[in-house]
């Protein structure tokens, strides 16, 4: 099975490089090698990988950047995803996107599940949050 990671140069990417390595080859896309920024070039990507997994473990993590670079923080953490689901649906392939909680402003008294209401506590999580993912197709969405 071929599987294409973003975000393999963090933290969780270097971890998932190495934990999905079993099960096929494994198409490790750092910052350097794909900006998820451009749109196109994310399509092409997809596109040219043809992956039956897109694993996308990429963000703009730079919270208080975040509060004043809204636009790329915006194309990276909700458009790229976005992009991502059409173009898994497309090739009938599965995602698996990881974001962040800051979108829940930590009032639970319960772990947070996908329904629960949000209250992002930054922009970043704002940028994060479902009122910016209208177009993504659930269908492809893991």
């Amino acid at each position: 099975m071929k599987i294409l990671l973003l975000g393999a140069g963090g933290q969780l990417g270097r971890e998932l490089k190495r934990s999905l390595a079993p099960l096929g080859e494994v198409v490790a896309c750092d910052r350097s090698r794909l900006d998820l920024a451009d749109a196109d070039a994310l399509r092409q990507r997809v596109r040219t990988e043809r992956p039956a997994l897109i694993v996308n473990a990429a963000a703009y993590t730079a919270v208080d950047k975040a509060e004043t670079d809204t636009a790329s923080a915006l194309a990276i953490n909700a458009h790229a995803p976005g992009v991502l689901a059409e173009e898994a649906k497309a090739l009938g392939a599965r995602l698996i996107h990881y974001s962040t909680d800051y979108v829940f402003d930590g009032s639970g008294v319960r772990p947070w599940r996908e329904g629960d209401a949000v209250a992002p506590i930054n922009a970043m999580a704002e940028q994060s949050g479902p009122e910016n993912r209208p177009s993504w197709p659930a269908a492809a969405v893991t």
